[in-house]
């Protein structure tokens, strides 16, 4: 008799406790092919958002001098974090890295963050940010006008900006208020996806000189460089370094790539993944433990059936093969339902949070092999009892 036959009829006959048995594999292979899924889905994500910005663009960050000692490089969020670091850096860098005559560095723009509430006159504040940045800025982040222009001296608003503060009307030539000084809308950009942390859409953007006024600072944020292509951004990153040496000698800046960050957001991206899905195989353990006990009870059922077939000539390899079987079909069948709830999961939350997070065929292999190996693993115990059993004991069982 085939022995597949003889374990689903076993795993059917006792369909609830075979389901109940399975539970703990079922919960196990959708909470880690869910987790990898997503996970992945996360990195395709921000690797999207990065190559939308641009791979020729370098970063110019603040860091303490004696953090950042010349000659040695710190990796992305080196030195407690370069938020927490008081900049140095100027609009004269800025200005310097513009007209340095060097071929591979095509632009250079200054960014602030303005600690305001935009609003229009009389009205309540919304909830936009707003950015000082240098014209540069915007074709560096491939932000379009769709209407008016990016140029003069006005405020540029994103696409939600403009529809909190006016409606379905026309933001073009309107009056919004930053720190109680008025600036007249002079463009509205095309909607549009950010970097990983910004939202354009949701932003107003002031000249640098007129943010910088307007709150008070005397530095920007950040300086962003383009270089002239993707494969000079080594000569870039030289020879901006070179250029900003001159007015700080201390080297209290650190220049980064959109692939060093991108590396880093990614590493850490999978370092978690890989954190919670080892977190959740445990249930498979559990699920792998619980396969064990029931089927040692399985075993203890069927030492009738054993003895009968061991007295007309199965060998001990044909049971231990039967149990074994039939330990990896319940494996098995919990992988399949876990991975099938697993790709509903990950197609619904991929969908509500708008990262492309779909099953992969890795996912799949890897939930098949888990199931075959925990089944495998879990079912040798019981399996070998059932082998080892003599013939003349085990129909004494009753």
């Amino acid at each position: 008799m085939n022995i597949f036959a003889i374990a689903w009829d076993s795993i059917w006959h006792h369909r609830t406790r075979s389901f109940l048995t399975a539970l703990g594999i079922i919960i196990g292979v959708f909470a880690v092919v869910t987790l990898t899924s997503l996970g992945g889905g996360v990195q395709k994500y921000v690797n999207q958002k990065f190559a939308g910005v641009g791979a020729n663009l370098i970063t110019v960050m603040p860091v303490l001098p004696s953090v950042h000692q010349k000659g040695h490089q710190h990796k992305f969020g080196g030195g407690g974090g370069f938020a927490s670091v008081p900049s140095a850096l100027t609009p004269t860098d800025v200005h310097d890295l513009n007209h340095s005559g060097k071929s591979v560095i095509r632009s250079a723009a200054g960014v602030i963050t303005v600690p305001d509430l935009l609003n229009r006159p009389h009205q309540q504040p919304i909830s936009a940010s707003i950015m000082g940045v240098s014209s540069p800025y915007f074709s560096m982040q491939k932000l379009t006008v769709k209407t008016g222009s990016l140029t003069g001296s006005g405020i540029v608003l994103g696409q939600k900006a403009a529809k909190e503060l006016f409606g379905r009307q026309s933001a073009l030539n309107k009056t919004v208020v930053v720190n109680n000084q008025a600036f007249i809308v002079t463009g509205v950009l095309k909607s549009a996806q950010g970097s990983p942390g910004s939202d354009p859409d949701n932003t107003a953007y002031l000249p640098l000189s007129k943010a910088l006024s307007v709150s008070g600072q005397k530095t920007v944020s950040e300086i962003i460089v383009a270089a002239s292509s993707p494969q000079t951004v080594s000569q870039a990153v030289t020879d901006a370094r070179h250029i900003l040496l001159k007015n700080h000698p201390s080297h209290n800046f650190h220049i980064i790539t959109a692939q060093e960050i991108l590396n880093t957001v990614t590493s850490t991206t999978k370092v978690i993944t890989d954190f919670l899905a080892g977190i959740a195989g445990i249930s498979l353990l559990v699920g792998g433990i619980g396969i064990m006990n029931i089927m040692l009870v399985t075993v203890s059922e069927r030492f009738r059936e054993i003895g009968i077939r061991k007295a007309l000539g199965a060998r001990d390899g044909d049971i231990l093969v039967q149990f074994l079987t039939e330990s990896v079909l319940l494996a098995l069948i919990g992988g399949f339902i876990g991975t099938i709830l697993a790709g509903l999961a990950t197609h619904v939350v991929g969908k509500a949070v708008g990262i492309p997070a779909n099953l992969t065929t890795s996912s799949v292999v890897t939930a098949v092999l888990f199931s075959i190996g925990v089944g495998a693993l879990f079912g040798v115990l019981p399996a070998m009892r059932a082998a080892r059993l003599m013939p003349a004991e085990a129909l004494r069982t009753e």
